[in-house]
């Protein structure tokens, strides 16, 4: 083993044959004198936490070492299975991994349910993608730069300098000629340039064709590669934390990035094998959180963190890599996603929705619905969607309230679950306790709090305004521990 993959092995190295990091435990809720923790370095993937997490991760994830802490909390009973059912991009599950844990994912949005696949899946021989990654780049723009650049050679080097990418000739100035009209009107205007977006197609056919014949886990590594360009570099956004439209990009070095990128995960999946830590079991599922679908009985404990309700259009977080990877296609594959989610803005809201009805009887609930229509009409706000800001609430407990009702059955006895949850004033400033109202719903389907911690505090500038006297409101993020009775 090269130093390099010692380092790499150590990193994944599971608690048990190592000593635990220090952790700093979470503030009960009610501590007296807590001090509130603001750092977003709270939130900051830590260096030893970088192999594999960083394939490709959401920034608004939750990071590595809180996972570990709330396996510490929920104590999952060895070879007993840990599931999330709102998995995302997979840090819950590539943590157990990590630490010999099997585990089990669910997810509603294709793209997530991607990227949890290839990022739990230690099984593919690095021999094997690298002759499929030098394929693919032989045919690359890469491989046909002018014979006086430095040709390309494999491991992919990395100068201090990189080259600039080989001009492509006559490269329209429209994106129709890469994009089907359907998946124009889906793409957020401004989010890719003519150029990166002829280079990122042209590469996501080469890895389609070269990898036509291969396991369609091989296929989609690369395909997770390819996304980890399209939101790292090629496009024209970034998060800060919403995402954001930047400076357009005339040109970027597509296959450069993408070689690179390819390179370091299959540096971490040789490290991964020369720990001996492929063998840990974990599935992931493509499947709506408040039905559970093909969900298996007799889990140990549950460790997930489900969607905020606020604003944020999470399908529009990855809209560009769902539509380059041919997950989304048109709106109608668009609505179809939108529905399988928990309702948690004003985009995924229809009106056949009847996840409200759930929540009728918690007047706490109903207090904060009417709360919010008030402010609405006191403030003469008259938007659709301004309109829709109670609906969304309703739906979002009522929704989790299923989810907490088709999870018990499949639950074992006395099993644990951490909930991470934020409380928000997304709707005209109307606090939402989220974890205060979660505990009530789960305590109506069966579960005991065993206990509510803070994880972290913001105070935002609109939060700073949001009394009548100006005191400035903490906006908590909490773990509900939840025990099945």
């Amino acid at each position: 083993m090269t130093t390099d993959q010692l380092q790499f092995a150590l990193a994944f190295t599971p608690s048990a044959r190592r000593p635990k990091p220090c952790l700093r435990p979470c503030l009960p809720v009610d501590a007296p004198g807590s001090a509130p923790r603001r750092s977003a370095a709270i939130n900051t993937l830590q260096t030893e936490d970088r192999p594999v997490h960083e394939w490709y991760r959401f920034v608004l994830s939750f990071p590595p070492h809180l996972v570990r802490q709330c396996l510490e909390a929920c104590a999952p009973a060895p070879g007993g299975w840990v599931l999330d059912p709102f998995c995302g991009t997979g840090t819950t599950l590539v943590e157990c991994k990590k630490q010999g844990i099997p585990s089990l994912g669910c997810d509603a949005h294709p793209f997530a349910a991607l990227v949890s696949r290839v990022k739990t899946d230690w099984s593919l021989d690095t021999s094997d993608l690298g002759h499929a990654l030098r394929r693919i780049l032989r045919r690359s723009d890469l491989a046909r730069r002018p014979a006086s650049r430095k040709p390309f050679t494999w491991p992919p080097h990395r100068p201090e300098t990189e080259d600039r990418p080989e001009p492509l000739a006559d490269t329209p100035a429209s994106l129709d000629a890469w994009l089907s009209e359907a998946e124009a009107k889906l793409l957020p205007e401004g989010f890719l340039s003519p150029r990166p977006l002829e280079r990122l197609v042209r590469l996501r056919d080469l890895i389609l064709e070269e990898t036509a014949a291969e396991p369609v886990a091989l296929r989609e590594f690369f395909l997770v590669a390819l996304a980890h360009v399209i939101a790292n570099g090629a496009g024209n956004f970034a998060f800060g934390p919403e995402i954001f439209r930047t400076r357009p990009k005339p040109d970027y070095d597509v296959c450069g990035h993408f070689a690179r990128q390819a390179d370091a995960m299959m540096t971490d999946l040789a490290a991964i094998h020369a720990a001996g830590l492929e063998t840990t079991p974990s599935r992931v599922l493509h499947t709506d959180a408040r039905t559970l679908q093909d969900v298996p009985d007799d889990l140990a404990a549950v460790i997930t963190s489900p969607p905020y309700p606020n604003e944020k259009d999470y399908t529009r977080t990855t809209r560009v890599e769902s539509i380059l990877l041919r997950l989304v296609s048109d709106r109608a594959t668009l609505r179809h996603v939108k529905q399988s989610l928990l309702r948690s803005n004003t985009r995924n809201v229809f009106s056949q929705d009847r996840d409200e009805e759930e929540v009728q009887e918690f007047a706490s609930i109903r207090a904060v619905c009417e709360a919010i229509e008030r402010r609405r009409v006191e403030l003469g706000k008259t938007s659709g969607f301004e309109k829709l800001y109670p609906r969304v609430v309703g739906h979002y407990f009522g929704g989790l309230r299923r989810h907490l009702r088709a999870l018990r059955p499949k639950l074992r006895p006395r099993a644990r679950l951490a909930y991470v949850v934020g409380d928000q004033l997304s709707f005209l400033q109307v606090p939402v306790a989220t974890g205060c109202l979660l505990e009530e719903v789960a305590a109506a389907e069966g579960y005991r709090t065993l206990r509510r911690d803070l994880w972290r505090e913001r105070v935002g500038t609109k939060a700073r305004h949001a009394t009548a006297t100006g005191q400035s409101l903490r906006i908590r993020e909490e773990i509900l521990l939840l025990e099945k009775t």
